[in-house]
């Protein structure tokens, strides 16, 4: 058997990059990728966000939401995936 020795950064990234991959596929199957908006619950599995820190983003119009009956709100999709790719050190840029 090989052994591989990486560096406790490396492999926090790597866990990281898979933790990130594993929320994702978990949202994205729940309701087959397809839906435009997500609610709470899927916005703070994807981005790991309480929800103070959810409310505090939406106040300051990070991300757009919708209210349909006045009590359940609803992120678009595109918000979130942009935060995600403007806030993650996952992804190059």
């Amino acid at each position: 058997m090989s052994q591989i020795t990486i560096e406790s950064k490396a492999f926090k990234i790597i866990m990281d990059k898979l933790d990130y991959l594993e929320k994702t596929i978990k949202v994205m199957s729940s309701n087959n990728g397809f839906s435009k908006w997500m609610d709470e619950t899927e916005v703070i599995a994807m981005t790991g966000l309480c929800k103070r820190s959810l409310l505090e983003k939406r106040k300051a119009g990070v991300f757009n939401w919708s209210s349909a009956t006045g009590r359940k709100i609803k992120y678009l999709r595109k918000d979130v995936e942009g935060y995600l790719n403007r806030n993650s050190t996952l992804i190059a840029k």
